[in-house]
């Protein structure tokens, strides 16, 4: 990744830019604030984000280029592609959800996870119908064929293939009929009439609270996949995040609906009984299949949710999303499956509970 602000200044030509601080990022990528000043305007402030992988700038470039004016995420101010650098406009120096679910107020956290849902069902209602601009875009910054759409089908096979290599020791199969489960949930979410963009790593601190409302801040991760995927965070919760604590069952549901009432204006479907059932496939898979991604790691230990001090046990978030595919999945495939893995974990480890997220706890 670079590591000055070279790029920015051979895409700014005329531009002084000078760095103000960095603001941290991943081995994936680093993000910093810069300074940009226009002859005879007065100085203002920009996000330089450089990528350590092609598709994550890919990815994030082209997700930006297709947002409309409006949507609450930054605006895309130029993008370079050696090395691959993006600016965007500065959304401020806000807090996000993740600081008020580990606050002190339980109803600043409650309206936290509204504002996530109000701006993700803003992000699906603007670019709904927007998949082949999206593909466009993509395309015209990825190698043909390197940046799928959505990872979804791409992968399924092989998260089946690691989850039933790391059940083995376990003495817990994976039969093929519950391959074909997931197999059949995955395609139930095939729906590009029921697809949008979508940040696809909407953590609950990839966001910042603007003096307009919460905007969604990173899409290195953006895919065109059904709204679905999104709205089950709110049930698992938060599956492919650090800040994955349990959600109060009622706040969960109070979001949840909210989400369908600002999603129907556009999107009518989800006002109806086939998005509960498309919402439970998407629950499914997130709890009971993408436990592949970690299971293998906590049977070895008990490590912190992406290694981090103020995240859950990895053996707590286990074990609630398969009680919670034994207890709501509509597949019985999948639920029997879940309650089978959760015995046998139980018996190794005992019971370890997810605790709520600290606001929520009296």
């Amino acid at each position: 990744m670079v590591d000055d602000l070279d790029e920015v200044r051979a895409l700014l030509p005329g531009v002084t830019v000078s760095p103000v601080d960095a603001l941290g990022g991943s081995d994936r990528s680093a993000v910093r604030r810069a300074r940009i000043t226009r002859p005879g305007e007065a100085p203002t402030t920009v996000i330089v984000k450089t990528f350590g992988h092609p598709e994550s700038w890919a990815r994030e470039s082209a997700a930006l280029a297709v947002l409309p004016a409006g949507t609450p995420a930054p605006r895309l101010l130029a993008a370079g592609v050696s090395p691959p650098v993006v600016v965007m406009s500065d959304l401020g120096t806000g807090t996000n959800v993740a600081d008020a679910l580990l606050g002190a107020d339980p109803s600043a956290a409650e309206a936290a996870v509204y504002a996530w849902t109000d701006a993700i069902a803003a992000v699906h209602q603007a670019t709904l119908g927007m998949r082949d601009t999206f593909r466009a875009e993509l395309d015209a910054r990825a190698q043909p064929g390197s940046a799928p759409l959505t990872s979804v089908a791409a992968t399924l096979d092989q998260n089946i293939a690691d989850l039933r290599q790391a059940c083995g020791p376990l003495g817990v199969a994976v039969p093929e009929s519950l391959a074909d489960a997931f197999r059949a949930h995955a395609a139930r979410l095939d729906d590009d009439a029921a697809s949008a963009l979508s940040p696809s790593d909407a953590c609950p601190d990839n966001n910042v609270f603007t003096a307009d409302g919460l905007a969604l801040i990173d899409f290195e991760h953006a895919e065109w996949r059904h709204v679905a995927w999104d709205v089950a965070y709110l049930r698992v919760p938060w599956p492919s995040c650090w800040c994955s604590w349990r959600l109060p069952d009622e706040v969960a549901d109070r979001a949840v609906a909210r989400y369908r009432q600002a999603a129907a204006t556009g999107l009518p479907y989800v006002a109806t009984p086939e998005f509960d059932l498309d919402l439970g496939a998407a629950t499914d898979l997130w709890a009971v299949l993408y436990s592949s991604w970690f299971l293998p790691l906590t049977l070895s230990g008990d490590p912190l949710a992406a290694g981090r001090r103020d995240s859950p046990r990895r053996r707590a978030l286990l074990l609630h999303r398969l009680e919670l595919a034994d207890r709501t999945s509509a597949a019985p495939e999948i639920a029997a499956f879940a309650g089978e893995l959760r015995a046998a974990l139980v018996a190794r480890w005992g019971e370890v509970p997810l605790a709520p997220a600290r606001a929520f706890r009296t």
